[in-house]
């Protein structure tokens, strides 16, 4: 009796803390930080992977890697029909809540001795499902654009702080010993389940139905691609992860050759200081690129393009690293106007779950395609250096597109004024 009087107070002490802290922290606040560790620990988990791949003693461990994220996004591929209607059909919080449960089981089969490529592949199941419900609870928990891109701001700089500081530990635990690393990763993705119970529970739409949606889903690819706005920021968020991702992988295989640097903590080291750059960028984007005229970050993506290349050709470490910062920088104000735009228009066309699994179908595909390319040039035995070269040569094309269409884009925006 004794004993059940105390489970129950026991009880009302945890939900007094959930209540203390739901009081504490907005719910803006809380995505913030749930976003924050999800990233943190998908990023330490990537490094992990990397040292394990590296220890097993594989004959072309970059490749190695390279088939490794590409099972990580193809599982956004193949989902993509699916998931966006499961984020507008359930509540936000809800989503959130088992896209990271599945992440965690992907690192518990890491820990009981399955392939990296299979864990890897679970690990972005649960990233296509989180993602939708990430930036579509954006749209519900703010009113105005000013306030949406500033809360596109918060969400990207805590991301890129948490890709920073996971990439950074990842680098340390994966040069050391691979349990310590999985355990910390696991522990990190149950401490972003937890902070979901702090988001508010709001009521999707239940009258939506999977087979029709996911029937639907190459319409919705459709509907966005003729808006103007949203095709604008779709090709150019794409430009952006796909150069990102080859980057990440491309730098593992570049800093040996061109710096000498071997060890995966001092590569994990480097590769964040671009993401350092992106941190800065959410600072700097509300005041660069303002409400508005937000078309204007295209400007910040033509310079990214000329920073990636120019330090494709460096030898010095400090040039590298200044040349990754500010490559991460105009990346960011890039990136986060353009991350705005789509949400805003896409919630009026087909909705905010469906939206970001539209997105999130380009982008991984076109990161795909990137790194198929990547992996192809390296298979043939093409330099380091002219294999970036080459991914740089098509992400140009990218831009040189997209100056086609900023005109009109600009133009929209006057319109609206205007009006």
């Amino acid at each position: 009796m004794v004993g059940k009087e105390y489970n129950r107070g026991a009880d009302r002490k945890g939900w007094e803390i959930l209540f203390d802290l739901k009081r504490k922290i907005s719910p803006l606040n809380a995505v913030v930080w749930t976003q924050f560790l999800s990233a943190f620990a998908d990023n330490l988990n990537f490094f992990l992977i990397v040292g394990l791949v590296k220890r097993q003693g594989a004959s072309d461990p970059d490749g190695m890697v390279t088939y490794i994220q590409m099972a990580f996004l193809i599982a956004y591929v193949i989902l993509a029909p699916i998931v966006g209607a499961f984020a507008d059909k359930k509540a936000k919080s809800h989503v959130l809540l088992l896209g990271n449960t599945l992440k965690a089981t992907g690192i518990l089969l890491l820990l009981i001795g399955l392939p990296p490529a299979l864990c890897y592949f679970f690990v972005g199941v649960g990233a296509v499902v989180y993602s939708p419900g990430k930036y579509g609870i954006l749209s519900e928990l703010t009113k105005t654009e000013g306030e949406l891109l500033r809360a596109n701001a918060q969400v990207e700089g805590s991301t890129i702080l948490a890709i920073l500081l996971g990439t950074v530990a990842g680098g340390f635990l994966a040069a050391r010993s691979d349990l310590p690393a999985i355990i910390v990763c696991l522990f990190i993705y149950l401490l972003s389940l937890a902070m979901t119970f702090l988001v508010p529970a709001r009521q999707g739409n239940p009258s939506i139905r999977y087979r029709e949606a996911s029937g639907q889903f190459f319409q919705d690819v459709v509907k966005l691609f003729r808006n103007r706005r949203s095709r604008f920021s779709l090709i150019g968020t794409g430009a952006f992860w796909l150069t990102a991702s080859v980057l990440r992988i491309a730098l593992i295989a570049w800093l040996p050759l061109n710096l000498g640097i071997v060890d995966t903590d001092q590569q994990s080291m480097i590769i964040g200081v671009t993401a350092l750059g992106v941190v800065a960028s959410a600072w700097l984007t509300p005041k660069l690129v303002p409400e508005g005229r937000l078309y204007r970050g295209f400007f910040y993506g033509i310079a990214m393009v000329g920073a990636v290349m120019a330090a494709n050709f460096t030898h010095q470490i400090w040039l590298t690293v200044t040349l990754l910062f500010i490559t991460g920088v105009m990346g960011g104000i890039f990136l986060i106007p353009l991350n705005t735009i789509l949400q805003e228009e896409g919630k009026s066309v087909i909705g905010s779950g469906r939206t970001i699994a539209v997105q999130n179908f380009v982008e991984n595909t076109l990161t795909v395609i990137g790194l198929f390319l990547y992996l192809t040039l390296r298979q043939m035995n093409v330099p380091v250096n002219h294999s970036v070269v080459g991914i740089g040569a098509i992400l140009t094309l990218f831009f040189i597109y997209l100056a086609f269409q900023f005109g009109a884009i600009r133009a929209s925006y006057s319109r609206k004024e205007i009006t």
